[in-house]
């Protein structure tokens, strides 16, 4: 069936830049109204459906862009909102960007979900079934200027499970892999809502002009800034970005994903791929 919040609640933290506060609010929804965002901010207050159509990749995050309006960096809100079963809802925002929270993880935006106490509707939920393989494949070139192939694959099954595989040639990072299975909502709590993002010492630089001081709430890998939660947390937050970005469908999902080195574009990718089908 499908699932809506009975009250609002707000998320608050810093934009995605760094430069700005944000927040956003939740408000529950009819059925069939699915996952909708409205830009308060600005003049007649547009809506932005969570669809395939409006999915893009924006510098190292999934965003939604409609008409010219955006909404950035969708993965950890939908990741939530998807790993409690939630189909129908309204996500009030402040400015374009969804606010960071908890260390780059979904847990902020879970506990004020389960405080706006998810609840059943009477309207039968519909989901999208992936019916026969489907398969993004790419590549990426090392320092040491050596191709390293990934892929992502989507298989049909009858409930939504993922399986990643992280491995990062010449990086020290032990490659690790992580399983979830979307039997239960407690599944994704307990499991991935925690798991924080990472960056690579190396990479530093580049992403501080990305995320500004944000960057310094991520997991900072091989020097390490905290220690693990799970000792595949990383390829866990990788699974929680894929469930987020394959959210953009607008739809909860019947298949089971293998992704092996993927990450938002291709992500993106097997959404528009899904919807396809």
């Amino acid at each position: 069936m499908q699932k809506t919040i009975t009250f609002k609640s707000e998320v608050s933290g810093t934009a995605v830049n760094g430069k700005s506060p944000a927040k956003v609010v939740f408000e529950g929804a009819e059925p069939d109204t699915g996952i909708v965002f409205i830009r308060d901010d600005l003049p007649n207050r547009p809506e932005i459906e969570c669809c395939s159509e409006y999915a893009v990749k924006n510098k190292r995050w999934s965003s939604l862009e409609k008409d010219g309006i955006c909404v950035e960096h969708t993965e950890h809100i939908l990741a939530a909102i998807s790993g409690l079963g939630i189909t129908n809802i309204r996500i009030h925002l402040n400015c374009p960007y969804i606010p960071i929270v908890s260390t780059f993880s979904s847990w902020e935006f879970i506990v004020a979900l389960l405080k706006a106490v998810p609840i059943t509707q009477s309207v039968p939920l519909q989901y999208k079934v992936v019916k026969q393989p489907l398969w993004v494949l790419d590549h990426f070139e090392a320092l040491n200027r050596k191709r390293y192939d990934s892929f992502l694959l989507g298989l049909p099954s009858d409930h939504f499970s993922i399986t990643y595989f992280l491995h990062y040639p010449e990086e020290e990072i032990p490659t690790q892999v992580a399983h979830f299975s979307a039997i239960k909502d407690e599944n994704f709590i307990s499991e991935l809502a925690k798991a924080r993002s990472f960056i690579l010492d190396q990479d530093y630089d580049s992403m501080l002009e990305y995320f500004g001081e944000n960057i310094n709430n991520c997991l900072s890998i091989p020097s390490g800034n905290a220690t693990l939660r799970w000792s595949n947390e990383i390829a866990r937050h990788k699974v929680l970005d894929l469930i987020g970005d394959l959210m953009l469908t607008g739809q909860q999902i019947k298949g089971h994903f293998i992704g092996f080195r993927s990450g938002h574009n291709m992500n993106i990718k097997m959404v528009r791929l899904l919807s396809n089908t």
